[in-house]
């Protein structure tokens, strides 16, 4: 197989083109957080960007791919090679050619190794399909742990799937194997995309392509009642004839004119029904006229059907095309190919707007954390038990009632005093002691509260708390 160039013409992609027209290329498409590598048949566009100036006609040697299933590597025959790292977010493609190597997007460092010898991994940390960014976000993902917990949990377990999530629970006479590992949670991740992205999004495509097909068929439904328009340009041009013919019988101010028997043809009127302020000629005139305007709309329903017609099999097309699609990466590509379609879809047949979702709390922002005040006594439930996160701080004045108050943690550890200070302010603030010079606060973290049965909206009970006098704070 012999490529002729590599280009791109979108952002993040890049094309290695076959030199046969009609042979397949290699499409490779490095959007985080899902690239992708396509072989397909592919029209080279006129405006392109050539990458790789020295990648001229090679011919493909092997293809083979690192253990760690982040690489994959084509080798040509004049000792050069294409290199595809699939890391996110530094997804990179790279031409090895004569000791020089360079890549496709920018590196922010020096030339990576490239390593296709077979390797194993004792540890989590070793094995490189677990980038670095991972680390950086444990927090988020996992809460209440320090690092070394979790790869402790980690390298105990080989991980499994339980309700829905997947969780660190070891299995007996099971031996920690980072490839296992690796598997099982590869295959929850695309499984999650599977049910949270793919199967919604396929659903709304069909629907809005469902829409788009019975309205195209009502319209044309619409449109084929042409029998009715032929008779009634039939009928005015018979009167225009008829009353040209009878120019000298009409008196002026007559409103009728009766057919003379050896003009009446059968399912024509007998009667003519004449304007009496205009002459006879005028009247005349005036069925042409209409004669001439209903032909000119027969001919443009003819033509808007024809039109009606091709839009419609060009939509049962793309519906059956989507039917057989049954992964994510499939659908996006078949977005991408069929984009000014959708978009022109979703102008004609647009979308309902769903009513924003109400929430139950004010928001406020105090040196850029996220602090959340309920609105009412049912809203403080809903906000408390629904919306907050167990590590959050909660807030809540001691003897009087009074909005609930959430500080938002997002992950971090560490809540500075001031932050609770003022978030104990604004408990003051939205409660029946929002007058008093000192008001006593209470604060816990959300996991602290809980809500038994028979208890009023907006009562709770608390434990672990630590108490607060503070001063209501101003709002203007």
């Amino acid at each position: 197989m012999v490529f002729s160039e590599c280009y791109s013409f979108t952002k993040n992609e890049l094309i290695i083109h076959n030199m046969a027209e009609s042979g397949p290329s290699i499409i490779i498409n490095l959007n985080h957080p899902l690239p992708y590598l396509f072989i397909h048949t592919i029209h080279k566009p006129s405006r392109r960007v050539p990458i790789f100036p020295g990648f001229k006609n090679l011919t493909l040697n092997t293809c083979n791919m690192a253990p760690a299933d982040r690489d994959i590597r084509l080798n040509f025959f004049n000792d050069t090679s294409l290199i595809i790292r699939i890391r996110p977010p530094v997804n990179n493609v790279f031409f090895l050619s004569n000791s020089i190597t360079t890549s496709f997007k920018k590196m922010k460092s020096g030339i990576p190794d490239f390593n296709f010898e077979p390797a194993t991994f004792t540890s989590l940390e070793a094995d490189p399909r677990f980038n670095v960014s991972w680390k950086k976000r444990y927090k988020d993902l996992l809460m209440g742990k320090d690092y070394n917990e979790i790869l402790n949990d980690i390298e105990n377990s080989n991980g499994c799937v339980t309700g829905g999530k997947f969780v660190f629970l070891p299995v007996k006479d099971e031996v920690f194997n980072p490839d296992i590992f690796y598997n099982r949670y590869r295959e929850f991740i695309i499984t999650n995309l599977k049910e949270r992205d793919f199967k919604p999004e396929k659903s709304r495509l069909m629907a809005l392509l469902s829409t788009h097909s019975d309205r195209l068929l009502r319209s044309i439904h619409h449109l084929s009642s042409t029998e009715e328009q032929k008779e009634m340009i039939g009928n005015f041009r018979y009167c225009g004839d008829i009353l040209m013919a009878g120019l000298n019988f009409i008196a002026p101010g007559q409103t009728e004119y009766e057919v003379p028997e050896s003009l009446q043809k059968e399912n024509f009127p007998r009667k003519i029904s004449l304007k009496s302020e205009v002459s006879p000629q005028a009247n005349a005139k005036i069925y042409y006229d209409k004669a001439r305007r209903t032909e000119r709309a027969q001919s443009d329903y003819e033509e808007k059907k024809i039109h009606l017609e091709n839009e419609y099999r060009l939509s049962s097309l793309k519906f059956r095309e989507l039917e057989q699609i049954d992964e994510i990466r499939q659908l996006l590509e078949w977005k991408k190919d069929n984009k000014y379609f959708i978009e022109k879809l979703q102008q004609q047949v647009p979308v309902k707007k769903s009513e924003k979702e109400r929430k139950p709390y004010r928001e406020f922002t105090y040196r850029s954390w996220h602090i959340w005040v309920g609105k009412s006594a049912k809203d403080n439930d809903d906000m408390t038990f629904h919306h907050a996160h167990k590590n959050d701080l909660w807030l809540h004045t001691r003897h009087s009632t009074g909005s609930h108050i959430i500080v938002r943690r997002e992950g971090k550890s560490h809540i500075p005093k001031e932050i609770i200070e003022y978030a104990a302010a604004l408990a003051a603030r939205y409660s029946e002691e929002k007058h008093a010079s000192l008001v006593s606060v209470v604060c816990t973290e959300k996991k602290h509260v809980i809500k038994r049965k028979g208890l009023p909206p907006g009562k709770v009970l608390f434990s672990m708390e630590k108490n607060i006098l503070i001063k209501p704070l101003n709002i203007e």
